[in-house]
């Protein structure tokens, strides 16, 4: 018998995947959450201080993602570095969310925030009713992915007027809704094996991250 999220199994509840794979979404986001809080209020200083410091975390960040396939199915390494990496994530975006709240003010990152939850839910609702198969675009995804991140590194060196980084943003923030749909998706197609639970998660949190960013920029 299904109750909600739940699955009666003989004398105890076992949680479904789709219960867990939510289980450490929402701890990914509460960590970031709390990384950038900490970020804001008391690494920003060194951060801007240090040009460094703020490498030193992107290079952190990329180790902790290009490894995971190493530490995401062993316990308890799995939980301290999945925490840690989305830790990290909300703590890089601090300059950011500074720059916009001496700009803007609060309320522009409230916005921002209910704009992103509002896309985020829209593609999950479509990736997760929908009756075409979407995954199989994932590998294009990735390509334009990569070609983002070049133009990005290119960005550092030769900057842009403010109608490119529009484009740019409003590119960011499709993709991002359709990694989302995908995403949903491919998590109905493992919901047989409990194990890629985190993996899926962590796919969803990058997804929303990246999301809140580029309409942050966009706006």
């Amino acid at each position: 018998m299904q109750i909600a999220n739940l699955q009666y199994t003989g004398a105890k509840i076992a949680p479904t995947f789709f219960g867990k794979v939510m289980f450490y979404f929402a701890l990914a986001v509460l960590m970031s959450a709390v990384g950038a809080y900490a970020g804001f209020f008391y690494f920003l200083p060194m951060i801007v201080a240090s040009r460094g410091l703020i490498y030193g975390i992107f290079a952190l960040e990329l180790i902790l993602i290009f490894t995971s396939r190493m530490w995401m199915r062993k316990r308890p390494i799995n939980y301290i570095l999945f925490s840690a990496f989305t830790f990290i994530t909300g703590v890089t975006i601090a300059p950011l969310l500074a720059v916009t709240v001496a700009e803007f003010g609060g309320l522009f990152i409230i916005k921002a925030l209910a704009a992103t939850a509002l896309m985020f839910t829209a593609s999950a609702i479509i990736g997760y009713t929908a009756k075409v198969d979407f995954t199989g675009i994932r590998g294009w995804l990735f390509m334009f992915l990569i070609g983002m991140i070049v133009v990005s590194v290119i960005g550092i060196f030769v900057p842009w007027s403010n109608t490119f980084e529009m484009i740019f943003s409003g590119f960011g923030v499709a993709l991002f809704s359709i990694y989302t749909a995908v995403d949903f998706q491919l998590m109905l197609k493992r919901n047989t094996s409990h194990e890629f639970a985190m993996d899926v998660a962590l796919m969803l949190y990058l997804d929303i991250f990246n999301l809140f960013i580029y309409i942050l920029r966009l706006m």
